[in-house]
């Protein structure tokens, strides 16, 4: 048997191996869809291209219109990646340090003086979380000014002493996104197409407004007895800013975190402090063992969206699953994404 023929026998059965994985994956959209259990679409990103790609169910459905791939989503706290970014690149350009007190920019907070950037990044302020509110979900659907949003702040004070503990918490990624705008002078939109879009060339992702706007982008849905109902109220992107204001797609979602381990956006350095998961959370991420594996990522959850973006650096894979309708967990879903993948 020569060269020409092993080559070919090769490929043909490397062709048949990803058919078999593909159908197989198809089956677990096809599905979530046949029975009503959810509605959005995923990608799989490797070695810098899509690899598979699935949209199941309706960007919206009371005007019958199909997901498609270039379906627009809201992305929810997977924002967060992108606002982290954004502070580091800032870090990197010398106008901003890991350890610049938050009272720089806000002193009339709570620990201001003592609460780093890095501690905002890390989730280690001890701010309280602001969409814990008591009057959350009066305002949330409301444009909201800065100043709102400070006076909030400040009037719902702190958990715990600066860097004493890890807990989750908006109110640092909001923060975030406004010492953005004050450093750079722009817009928290203008902003992200300026550090992420214009570099990675990314077509339908951008900073969302107060509901979808035009017919590529989803809305979201509610279970209703046995039917999907459009969602009617929104929250105005105002509000959460830079930890959840994005809209984007599955595939653009993995072009981002590629680059992320692909020092593309940032340094090699700044994404190690990035990943460092040691405190429990990194910087707008998370991350642990997955099949044995390391994976990092992050998930999010907004007016009936839920997102969940996983990147593997050593496999080189980027996974990214939005939904606009749902009842089954993504977290769920994803882990029979990931048994069908790698085991083949």
């Amino acid at each position: 048997m020569n060269k020409l023929t092993i080559l070919f026998l090769f490929s043909f059965c490397t062709l048949i191996a990803q058919t078999n994985q593909h159908n197989q994956l198809d089956a677990i959209f096809e599905t979530l869809e046949t029975t009503g259990k959810g509605m959005g679409g995923i990608s799989i990103y490797q070695e810098g291209k899509e690899v598979y790609q699935k949209s199941f169910g309706y960007a919206n459905i009371e005007q019958k219109i199909k997901a498609t791939a270039t379906t627009q989503y809201r992305i929810g706290s997977v924002t967060k990646m992108y606002t982290a970014v954004v502070i580091i690149q800032l870090i990197e350009e010398g106008k901003l340090q890991f350890d610049t007190p938050l009272s720089a920019f806000f002193p009339k907070l709570p620990n201001a003086s003592t609460i780093t950037i890095k501690n905002l990044l890390k989730h280690q302020s001890g701010l309280f979380n602001i969409t814990e509110d008591k009057n959350f979900e009066t305002w949330m659907f409301q444009p909201q000014s800065r100043g709102k949003m400070l006076d909030r702040m400040v009037a719902n004070g702190v958990v715990f002493d600066p860097g004493t503990d890890t807990s989750y918490c908006n109110t640092n990624y909001i923060l975030l996104g406004y010492i953005a705008e004050d450093i750079t002078g722009q817009s928290f939109h203008d902003i992200i197409q300026e550090k992420v879009v214009v570099p990675l060339q990314l077509k339908r992702t951008r900073v969302g407004v107060d509901r979808p706007k035009s017919t590529e982008e989803a809305v979201s849905h509610e279970r209703m007895d046995d039917h999907w109902e459009v969602v009617t109220q929104y929250t105005d992107m105002s509000a959460p800013m830079g930890a959840g204001a994005i809209v984007s797609t599955p595939l653009e979602v993995n072009m981002f975190t590629k680059a992320l381990y692909t020092s593309t956006l940032i340094s090699q350095d700044s994404y190690q402090q990035m990943t460092d998961v040691s405190t429990g959370m990194g910087m707008g991420l998370g991350g642990g063992d997955i099949m044995d594996m390391q994976g990092f990522g992050m998930s999010g959850q907004i007016d009936g969206f839920k997102s969940l973006a996983i990147f593997f650096p050593e496999q080189k894979i980027a996974i990214t699953l939005l939904s606009n309708a749902y009842e089954s967990s993504l977290q769920e879903i994803m882990m029979q994404v990931l048994q069908t993948y790698f085991k083949n």
